[in-house]
């Protein structure tokens, strides 16, 4: 294949990732922005010897779900995929992706809830990339399966408070990034505050120094952090003042970068339907708790038992020194909780990474507790973890799909099992 091909190809659905799927010389192709009954213009390139990647050029005629994109930067911009079809597609497609990912592994569900959709301008994180050249700093995100940087001056997704401070950081990159070197802003808005983290080859003298300083008055930053490498320790630079953040009746002062539900709805979202889910269970095991989003919620009517690895959200839960929550700092994907250790209470909650927690669900496959709350950002794993629950005598009494994640092929899952053995 040389890249060149661009045949006229009929999109015939859209794919577990956003992209439209078509077909070629027999093997699947996969075609970012693009809707079912499209007729386009594809250029190909292998992404595989049984796949290829294609590349929109141009549309010759719109399929019939096909809509205008409410964003000037989407047809360009990798960070959403599904501006470009109408609503009712939309979260038709949402639910009927969930719903197909669960028939495909044997998972019965009983009911069905309601899909919860919330609105887009409600995300309170981002991470955008930034790139000082001599003509000028580009910042923003990446364009499309690519490492070239999309300058960009507005984001439809985030909260408009953070999307503000975003782009007012832009006076202060000059000074603060180094020379023809990628670096990431991640911001966080929450408690009121917004916390920064800076990560890349920064070299902090005494410019950049003044320039944090600066930025960090002038528009208000708590808290800024650094980090040369994704996933490596963080190192504070600047600490003004506290964040604290309350989970019901729970108030806890927030590590640097915690991990958070997307936004502030979609959090109370899911701690509504957690809490509801619990009912009047007083002994609860909070699985992969981070700094207590459920434990909080449910703490005001049961005692709870808050379970993660992550060191800095177990001493963040632990200092807040909640009389009804107890903290248990281990790694559940190596050593999870067993299922003597689960016997006692009378309702576990679990809400794991992307990966899933199949260690952990093939012990609570051999309990008996009354009722398991699964949360998932990861459709494909809740369903392997629930088959596993369900292969123990469990029953998936209810799902309810949570769309967080606007305009991205993503999406937040809860569901509640019985036991029914």
């Amino acid at each position: 294949m040389n890249g060149n091909m661009v045949p006229t190809l009929t999109i015939n659905s859209i794919g577990a990732q956003g992209d439209g799927l078509t077909t070629h010389d027999g093997k699947p192709v996969y075609v970012p922005k693009t809707a079912p009954g499209d007729v386009a213009q594809v250029k190909l390139d292998s992404l595989s010897s049984d796949s290829y990647d294609g590349k929109l050029v141009a549309i010759e005629t719109p399929g019939p779900d096909r809509a205008p994109p409410p964003c000037p930067y989407f047809n360009q911009c990798g960070g959403c995929a599904l501006q470009h079809v109408d609503e009712k597609f939309y979260r038709d497609w949402k639910t009927q992706s969930v719903k197909t990912t669960l028939e495909r592994a044997g998972v019965k569900v009983e009911k069905w809830e309601a899909p919860v959709f919330l609105p887009a301008a409600t995300r309170r994180r981002t991470s955008a990339a930034a790139l000082k050249t001599s003509k000028g700093v580009v910042f923003g995100y990446n364009e499309e399966r690519s490492h070239h940087i999309l300058d960009i001056h507005k984001c439809l997704i985030l909260d408009p408070t953070l999307d503000a401070i975003m782009q007012a950081l832009r006076p202060y990159l000059p000074r603060l990034l180094p020379e023809l070197k990628t670096c990431d802003i991640t911001l966080q808005y929450a408690g009121g505050a917004f916390d920064m983290v800076l990560t890349g080859p920064f070299k902090f003298a005494y410019e950049q120094h003044e320039a944090l300083g600066e930025l960090a008055e002038t528009l208000d930053i708590a808290r800024i952090s650094f980090r040369e490498k994704d996933f490596r320790p963080l190192e504070p630079l600047l600490n003004r003042k506290q964040i604290f953040k309350k989970f019901g009746p729970l108030t806890i002062e927030l590590p640097p970068s915690a991990f958070l539900q997307a936004s502030e709805a979609g959090e109370k979202t899911l701690s509504d339907i957690v809490v509801k889910h619990a009912g009047d269970a007083k002994n609860i095991a909070d699985l992969f708790s981070g700094c207590g989003t459920f434990a909080g919620a449910m703490a005001q009517n049961a005692k709870i038992t808050a379970a993660d690895a992550a060191p800095d959200a177990m001493a963040a839960l632990a200092r807040a020194k909640h009389p009804n929550i107890k903290v248990h700092r281990r790694d559940l994907f190596k050593t999870p909780l067993t299922s003597d250790e689960l016997s006692h209470f009378d309702c576990i909650v679990f809400d794991p990474p992307r990966a899933g927690a199949r260690e952990q669900a093939l012990h609570i496959a051999q309990t008996t507790v009354p009722r398991v709350i699964a949360v998932s950002c990861n459709p494909a794993t809740f369903a392997r973890d629930a088959k596993i629950l369900q292969e123990g005598g469990y029953m998936l009494q209810s799902m309810t799909v949570v769309d967080q994640f606007v305009y991205s092929a993503h999406v937040e899952v809860v569901g509640m099992f019985t036991m029914g053995r």
